[in-house]
């Protein structure tokens, strides 16, 4: 009998003799970024456009929103656009999307109110839903077996660098000004030409008959299994935002007010995220196992954060968080797509993108609430180390009571944060 994954691990062959290859990856990579940008790159000026702001109500809400907003947008309409580019062409969707992100995501530039940055702000969440779903579809379109886990692996571990990058760049030009890190949006217009050029239609469903309104069920697809892994992942993607949304404050609280320290605190601190997603390559566990791991470094990390003073313990306890982070997403992402068949791909990876960018949006909303209810934003990180430790210990009698039973990714090959 052969080992799974053993037939599949040649990227597939399209007519034309069309082959992907690294550019086809690359470019999918490349566009994945382009999330990574939206969420990280404004973090460090943040304190600055409160000040600069401070006269328009309910300011600190609006900045919340202002750094979360397109990831609500990506989680209402991940799903749409996932169905969109199994109808249209994943390929068709993405092309225009990076588009539209490159003009509305530098719209702050010269944008001259908060409420029409908020605007902006959406427009870029539309494009990033349809950017993120149709992407991470082409990839399983192009590619089957141990390159296409590979690739996934790419995606996942490759945005912990572009953050800790993004992070580093957005304190350098908001140092300047508070407009500066809206600029590095323009990289949406380098790729507009590479997706156009290098990428083509993936495997299409076949087209039903007029007459059918639905697409029938897929045997042996359990729904239910994914909207169980999207829950888990609502929870871990709002601890995992935490560190890169609220680091900017923790430090501004105990003394920082240049954007360029920020900066270059958080993007030092951000650098365990790329560890840990290494980490994940390197493991065998079961999905219990790391869950169990991810949650415990989030709790530990938020438990350093909020009970030990001074700067020192921010950047430390970040550290620690962000390895569970960059551990805890492909973990995610390759539960999910372990669950879907090619039929379903497009609507389940975006109902994946849903439950993360979901996560993203309540993330600085939560702890927002919790520190008003709790009275500072030290005891909200502090609520957040609790509710991940007890997520870990759930994890934990997760792993016992199935340690004889399967494993939902034993019939996968273990990813690798390596180059195909």
């Amino acid at each position: 009998m052969s080992r799974p994954g053993a037939m599949t691990d040649k990227a597939v062959a399209f007519p034309g003799g069309r082959l992907p290859g690294a550019a086809q990856g690359w470019v999918l990579i490349a566009t994945a970024w382009l999330s990574v940008i939206a969420s990280s790159l404004i973090g460090p000026v943040l304190p600055t456009m409160a000040r600069v702001f401070a006269a328009v109500p309910a300011v600190s809400l609006k900045l919340s929103l202002i750094a979360t907003l397109p990831a609500l947008f990506v989680a209402l309409l991940a799903t749409p656009f996932g169905a969109a580019g199994d109808r249209f062409g994943h390929r068709r969707v993405l092309f225009w999307a990076v588009v539209v992100y490159g003009f509305v995501g530098t719209a702050p530039l010269w944008l001259g109110s908060l409420d029409a940055i908020l605007a902006s702000r959406i427009l870029v969440g539309v494009a990033e839903a349809a950017i993120m779903t149709c992407g991470t579809a082409l990839i399983g379109d192009y590619f089957d077996g141990r390159p296409r886990e590979r690739w996934l692996a790419m995606q996942t571990g490759t945005a912990p660098f572009v953050s800790t990058a993004m992070l580093a760049l957005g304190g350098l030009l908001g140092e300047y000004s508070w407009r500066g890190p809206f600029a590095a949006y323009g990289f949406a217009f380098l790729l507009i030409p590479l997706v156009w050029f290098l990428l083509w239609e993936g495997r299409r469903t076949p087209k039903a008959p007029a007459a059918a309104t639905a697409a029938p069920p897929i045997e042996g697809f359990r729904w239910g299994k994914l909207m169980w892994i999207n829950l888990v992942t609502v929870f871990a993607l709002t601890a995992f935002l935490i560190t890169i949304i609220q680091t900017s404050f923790l430090l501004t609280e105990r003394g920082f007010t240049s954007p360029r320290l920020i900066g270059l605190w958080a993007a030092l601190a951000s650098l365990a995220n790329p560890l840990g997603a290494l980490l994940f390559g390197l493991t065998r566990w079961r999905v219990s196992a790391k869950l169990l791991f991810a949650f415990a470094m989030f709790a530990t990390g938020f438990a350093v954060i909020a009970l030990l003073p001074g700067y020192q313990a921010v950047i430390a306890g970040a550290v620690i968080a962000n390895l569970g982070g960059g551990f805890i997403l492909p973990t995610l992402i390759t539960w999910a797509l372990s669950t879907l068949p090619p039929a379903q791909r497009g609507r389940g990876t975006g109902l994946w993108m849903t439950a993360s960018f979901l996560g993203q949006f309540l993330s600085p909303l939560a702890m927002l609430f919790l520190s008003q209810v709790s009275g500072s934003l030290d005891h909200a990180v502090l609520i957040y180390a609790i509710a991940c430790a007890a997520a870990a210990a759930a994890s934990l009698l997760s792993l016992f009571r199935r340690r004889d039973g399967p494993d939902p990714l034993a019939t996968t090959p273990t990813v690798g944060a390596v180059a195909p």
